[in-house]
């Protein structure tokens, strides 16, 4: 059923009752531009045009929730798509059938991240934490670099520039992934995003800290006392120390293999062993073989993996008794590299201590490694004055 065309004035529009059936009224600004009244008393706007020769209905939206003037604006768009050849109605149906961020990143985290990625749960509670929240359920078309770049500086202010680039690094890496396996079609959002510029952390135990640290160490059970010293001792990363194994220890080649799936940099470490991580290891070789329960880790622990888990709760114990509150526990990693530097080791020497990939991860210690470099500025000194 239809009524002639009438101009849409909102009071005209609001006198409009409900009949048996549904009845529309055709706008006559706007050619196409109809209300439709149902029986239930829903008004609802609609664009009446031929699409490629057929009829068709596409809805706008619900008046009053739609203003007049919103529907003919929204009129004149969907005409001019409709006059270029485009479908809105088929749009609207490929738009509710578009993936969204949240379900692109399961994609990505089922079928890449758990096989080639470095802590993917990590990465995870960042998304569920950070990304989610904010668009996790918009489409993909939605995500626009202005909104990548907004909530990269949102992060940055909040947190630290570091944590934001990581972020937008894990991002682009979801829709490089979708593009990659044909899931969607777009451009990465991300490419246009700058970067915070960030400082690598070169922070360290120094003398007076250290004789603090070993103080506030003794305070705490023989678990987690050993795990501190060997992260110390080692300057292995504090996850490897977490799983490490009595099977990948060799107490005579006084060295340690990590398996190339549980190194960041994928192949395998050999961790040399000073003596004093050797004592350590030795004394707990020794509790576990004459235990109840022997346990294939070095550092066994209550949780469902068999091993110990994240020790912040510890080490927040030692920081509080050493009232120095700044450090971190990969520091310990950091000071050994650090003490190495300190006594003249060669930086290629540090970066194979350490199982570093690349040199740029070696080179905040150069600016430790002083000494050689004061005596040879003192040799050229005094052969500069030999003849005063």
């Amino acid at each position: 059923m239809s009524r002639n065309n009438v101009t849409f004035k909102k009071e005209s529009i609001n006198q409009l009752v409900p009949s048996e059936k549904r009845y529309h009224i055709t706008d006559s600004k706007i050619p196409g531009l109809q209300l439709v009244v149902y029986p239930t008393g829903v008004k609802t706007f609609i664009l009446y045009r031929k699409i490629q020769g057929i009829p068709e209905r596409v809805k706008i939206g619900r008046y009053p929730d739609i203003t007049i003037e919103q529907a003919r604006n929204q009129a004149q768009r969907l005409a001019s798509v409709i006059t270029l050849g485009g479908n809105p109605h088929k749009d609207k149906i490929a738009e509710r059938r578009e993936i969204t961020f949240k379900d692109l990143y399961n994609e990505y985290y089922q079928h890449h991240a758990l096989k080639f990625t470095k802590r993917p749960l990590d990465n995870k509670k960042m998304m569920e934490h950070q990304v989610f929240p904010i668009f996790g359920n918009h489409k993909i078309s939605n995500i626009t670099s202005d909104k990548i770049r907004h909530l990269h500086s949102k992060i940055g202010e909040n947190r630290t520039g570091a944590t934001a680039n990581r972020m937008v690094a894990i991002i682009s890496a979801v829709f490089n992934f979708g593009i990659r396996e044909k899931i969607i079609d777009c451009a990465n959002p991300c490419t246009a995003v700058r970067k915070y510029k960030t400082v690598s952390r070169d922070r360290f135990l120094n003398f007076q800290e250290l004789e603090a640290f070993y103080i506030a160490l003794e305070e705490e059970n023989d678990l987690f006392r050993d795990f501190f010293k060997i992260l110390l001792f080692t300057g292995a990363r504090k996850t490897n120390v977490l799983t490490m194994r009595w099977a990948d220890i060799n107490m005579d080649l006084k060295r340690w293999r990590i398996p190339e799936n549980e190194t960041k940099n994928g192949d395998i470490n050999i961790v040399p062993l000073s003596e004093s991580a050797l004592n350590i290891l030795k004394n707990r070789a020794y509790l576990n073989i004459n235990s109840k329960a022997p346990s294939p880790y070095v550092f066994p622990g209550e949780s469902q993996d068999g091993y110990l888990k994240d020790p912040k709760r510890a080490f927040n114990r030692i920081r509080k008794r050493m009232k120095i509150y700044d450090i971190r526990i990969h520091d310990l990693r950091r000071t050994m590299g650090s003490y190495m530097a300190i006594s003249g080791a060669s930086l290629p020497m540090i970066g194979k201590a350490l199982n570093h990939k690349s040199q740029v991860s070696t080179a905040i210690y150069a600016r430790l490694s002083q000494d050689p470099v004061l005596e040879a500025v003192n040799m050229a000194s005094k052969l500069l004055l030999r003849n005063q």
